[in-house]
């Protein structure tokens, strides 16, 4: 039953897509990163490593990819368990009860408030229709966690940055395995993302999809 609920409250983000309203919010990213450029040198930081090659590193977006990452890689989510088992939270649309997405509803404000500051404000609207919990969404079993975050400037796109998140994934009594997701983030200014793409994911999400 369950799963049937987030494979409909896909289909209701693409269906309120078009008339989300986004607007300017400042919101606390706690304590703050300075601008500070790493340049020729490998840096770890938590669970990150930069890896430098001839690009300058901006490690305001840095630190974007990480909080975007970790949070999408990360499950279950206890926030978001508790309003999808809230029935306040449910509408119907055609004829079936599916959770609210719309601007102003407590999921849209509890991702909004999650990575709006991460994000510019069309890349944030792609985001939430399009990416959102991708990974962590499909069942209620799933548990993954992150490992670390590989992290390095594109050779070839001046606002883009590679990216692999080495994750450990179980079903709740199956053997814990590791995959790698490579993918791309831009960032056309510091520390705001307007795009995530995922390349390759190591068979993650049909393993997810398999088990849900």
């Amino acid at each position: 039953m369950l799963n049937r609920l987030f494979k409909k409250f896909f289909v209701l983000k693409s269906f309120v897509g078009l008339s989300i309203l986004i607007f300017v919010l400042l919101i606390g990213t706690g304590c703050s990163q300075s601008d500070q450029l790493v340049k020729d040198q490998l840096v770890q930081a938590d669970k990150v490593i930069v890896e430098e090659n001839d690009k300058i590193i901006d490690q305001k977006s840095v630190d974007s990819i990480e909080h975007v990452l970790t949070s999408e890689f990360t499950s279950p989510k206890l926030k978001y368990n508790k309003i999808i088992q809230n029935t306040k939270n449910f509408t119907i649309v055609g004829g079936e009860k599916v959770v609210k997405a719309s601007s102003g509803s407590e999921l849209y404000k509890y991702i909004e408030g999650l990575y709006k500051s991460s994000f510019t404000e069309a890349g944030f609207e792609k985001f939430f229709i399009s990416s959102a919990f991708k990974y962590t969404l499909q069942s209620k079993d799933v548990h993954i966690k992150v490992n670390d975050i590989s992290i390095k400037k594109n050779k070839d796109d001046e606002q883009g940055y590679d990216f692999i998140v080495k994750v450990k994934y179980q079903k709740n009594g199956d053997t814990e395995k590791d995959y790698n997701v490579k993918g791309i983030v831009t960032l056309p200014e510091k520390g705001k993302i307007s795009e995530i793409t995922y390349l390759d994911d190591g068979g993650l999400m049909q393993k997810i999809k398999n088990n849900s």
